[in-house]
Parts: structure tokens; sequence; C-alpha cells
């Protein structure tokens, strides 16, 4: 969409995880065009009341190295929502559930976006992931339940694909290939975690931002991988798993399209 690949008011590239200006009011625009009557709608059905929107997840939530466009961001400009950011790099699933009475549910949001995965697949020895995803799955319903509980709607997200390459460069020069066998290769065991996240969202009644798709659409579409994530091109290192500004933006229009019937 023209929000997607416009270059914001500040006249950067929105790639290079420079300034882009996201409260911009032409920000704003773009997003409304982009989105449509759906968006629009969600506008209106806020009204004068202030939706408070908690982000909790890791190192993508917190927008590392582009926090001040990551997607909790480009949601409030969206949306006029005010966003608490509580990701934190590094965590898993696991870490999530003994901090989610201090950072999600004394803060007492309307709605909770859960985004762990990325570091819960990550291998730390032969084909043994620091989550395994059984327990990957029960630490998201006991997230999902206990945000229920506190009448928080959770919207659970899929995990964004990675730039894999090898063992000189990107996700392989850090962890070794050959401890992803079982299923073959950090990618596969990605769609396996997203599979965990899309059955715990079903049987908790949550909502479901699917990103892994919504990525998979634009890929379909003629973008390139490598046009979304941070990586030696645009970011001078060879990241290939954080979403640079326009990779942040795909997931605030995910996370936008599936609240916009709240």
């Amino acid at each position: 969409c023209a929000f997607l690949n416009a270059e914001t008011a500040s006249g950067l590239d929105p790639l290079s995880g420079s300034r882009l200006g996201l409260v911009d009011p032409a920000c704003i625009r773009q997003a409304s065009a982009c989105f449509g009557t759906a968006l629009n709608a969600f506008s209106s059905k806020m009204g004068e009341c202030l939706l408070i929107i908690a982000g909790f997840g890791d190192s993508i939530t917190r927008g590392v190295f582009v926090e001040e466009h990551c997607y909790l961001n480009v949601l409030a400009a969206m949306t006029g929502a005010s966003v608490i950011n509580a990701g934190i790099p590094g965590q898993t699933s696991t870490h999530a559930i003994g901090r989610l009475d201090s950072d999600v549910l004394s803060r007492n949001p309307d709605l909770c976006i859960v985004a762990f995965g990325m570091n819960d697949h990550v291998c730390k020895a032969p084909d043994t992931p620091k989550t395994p995803a059984a327990q990957f799955k029960e630490n998201l319903r006991t997230i999902c339940s206990r945000l229920a509980a506190n009448k928080i709607k959770a919207v659970l997200c899929t995990v964004h694909p990675i730039i894999e390459g090898n063992e000189a460069a990107y996700y392989y020069a850090r962890h070794p290939k050959e401890w992803y066998r079982n299923p073959p290769g950090a990618q596969a065991r990605i769609e396996m975690y997203n599979e965990a996240i899309r059955e715990a969202a079903r049987l908790e009644g949550a909502l479901l931002a699917d990103v892994a798709e919504h990525w998979r659409r634009a890929l379909a579409g003629g973008c390139r991988l490598e046009d979304l994530l941070l990586t030696v091109e645009n970011f001078g290192k060879d990241d290939g798993v954080h979403p640079n500004a326009k990779g942040h933006r795909l997931y605030a229009e995910c996370i936008a399209e599936k609240i916009a019937d709240l």
C-alpha cells in the first residue's frame, strides 16, 4: 500500500532506521489511506475514549536499533491509542510469565499484544531450543488466560521470517546450522513455533495477528526480505532478525487490521 512504501514527511529513507517522524500528520493520513474504512471505523468506535495497548514481547517489541519506529509507535500514530512498551530484549515466554503482573496487569491496558517466539525457538544445543514448542504453547495459553481473567484482550503475534545466511554471515554465523536438524533449519523451527502460536490463540479465544502470513503476502507481492530486516546494506551489520522501520510498519499494519473490528 502507499503507506507502507512511501517515505514520510521527513524525506528520509524508511529502510535505514533514520528519523521518520511517526507522529507527523502526513504519516497518519498515509495510514488512513492504506487501511481505508476499517481503520476509520476503528477510530470512530474509540470516540473520546483513549484505548490503551500494551506490547508484551522481546527485542522486536522493544524496537531495538529503530526504537522510535517500532510497531507500537506506528500503531499509536495510526489509531491514536496510548501504548505501553513492555518489550525486553532476549526474553522468552518463560521470562514473560514472571513479569506479567508488574509489566502488564498492573498497568491495566485494554489490549495486550503478545509477541514471543524469536528467542524461544533458538537452540542452545543440537535440537534443544530455549523453550520446547509444547512448553511455549502452554506459556502463551497461561499468559492469555491471565489476561482474560483481568478483562484484557490478548492479541497473539506470529513470528516473521529471518535471513538464515551461512556460517559467515547472518543467523548461522551466530547459531550453528547443525543444531537445527529436526525440523531442518532455523526457519522451519520458527514455523513450528508459529503453529504453536496459532493453536494457543485458537484454544484461548485470543485474537491472532498472523504476522508471518502478512509478511509472506508482502514477499509474494514483490517485496524482498532484505527490505524488511536490518542488513549489512541498510544497517551496516548482518543482523537479519530484527525488523527495520519498514518491517515494523508491516507488523503495525497486521495488528491494526486485526483490532479494527473490536
